[in-house]
């Protein structure tokens, strides 16, 4: 395995159940699951609905339009490929889709004393190897 000149960060380890989230990430799209019977989303990936138990869920485009509804600034790396991206925002989004659709996700091209509940964002999206593009979010454009 090749040394690499700068520490990494941690990336996601897809499985059966979120690979579609992270294929669509890889095309710059944001995915979400759907219930087929009862249409309501659903983050992280699940094997039923919450909502009404339905066994027949399907990835589906949406907007990658959101609002902060909460977030943590953190000064010190939580690992050592974070050393040169601080302060590192942590927050939590709800997308516009649907009401408490919240996704966990960093902050980017925002100063923390700029952050307000209710900002409106918009998904960005950072191919950090080959396979393996992250979905951030960062100040609407629209």
């Amino acid at each position: 395995m090749p040394e690499t000149t700068s520490p990494q960060r941690p990336l996601p380890l897809p499985d059966l159940l979120s690979e579609p989230f992270w294929a669509a990430a890889r095309r710059h799209e944001l995915h979400m699951q759907r219930c087929d019977a009862c249409g309501r989303l659903a983050y992280p990936a699940e094997i039923a609905c919450r909502a009404c138990g339905g066994g027949e869920l399907h990835f589906t485009p949406v907007s990658g339009h959101a609002t902060l509804h909460s977030w943590t600034v953190l000064h010190d790396p939580p690992s050592p490929g974070f050393r040169d991206r601080l302060p590192v925002i942590l927050a939590v989004v709800e997308l516009d889709e649907q009401t408490r659709l919240l996704m966990s996700s960093n902050l980017i091209g925002i100063a923390p004393d700029d952050l307000r509940i209710g900002l409106p964002l918009e998904a960005r999206f950072e191919d950090v190897t080959n396979d393996c593009t992250l979905v951030q979010f960062g100040p609407a454009r629209r």
